[in-house]
């Protein structure tokens, strides 16, 4: 490490080649067998190696410092782990929240559908179904009513507007 220190950082490989194995050892039981973490945490060692170089003051051991540095990387590592974790877990939550709305409006929605098409005659909710539902074209109803196709298509409008304001009425005061 004095030869890294004094410019030699190509002697930062001599050091790699010495301590991956122990370092990867280290981090393969710090992170619960994550063969791809431990090789990160590896190099991230070797990188802050190399970025702090200089508070190696050649005295104590070297063994001693750069497990100091892995010891360092490994709280870093779990700590954005624990993050990553609590944002996951926060992210679900939210949308699952959002998901079970979404869900409960669309049943709210449908519900009201069906309270608004039984408030309707029995020919409207007929040219409703055979048009939106089973989307049959206004000839093909006409042909089955038994009606000339303009008629159908002004009792199929008529009974839209009046289904919407069901509708409306009822989502504004409560079902009936």
């Amino acid at each position: 490490m004095a030869g890294v220190n004094s410019g030699e950082t190509d002697k930062i490989g001599i050091l790699y080649e010495k301590y991956k194995r122990p370092l990867y050892a280290y981090f393969m039981k710090f992170t619960a067998g994550d063969t791809q973490a431990s090789e990160d945490l590896v190099h991230t060692v070797f990188f802050r190696a190399l970025r702090y170089k200089s508070s190696f003051r050649c005295e104590g051991s070297f063994a001693n410092w750069i497990f100091s540095i892995a010891h360092n990387a490994g709280i870093d590592h779990n700590r954005k782990i624990k993050r990553m974790i609590v944002y996951k877990s926060d992210y679900l939550a939210t949308h699952e929240q959002h998901y079970e709305q979404k869900e409960f409006e669309i049943r709210e929605e449908q519900r009201t559908l069906e309270i608004a098409m039984s408030k309707l005659k029995q020919e409207e909710r007929e040219l409703l179904i055979l048009s939106k539902i089973d989307n049959l074209k206004y000839k093909e109803i006409a042909d089955i009513l038994n009606m000339s196709e303009s008629n159908i298509k002004i009792k199929i409008f008529r009974a839209i507007r009046k289904l919407k304001d069901i509708y409306i009425k009822i989502e504004n005061q409560g079902y009936e």
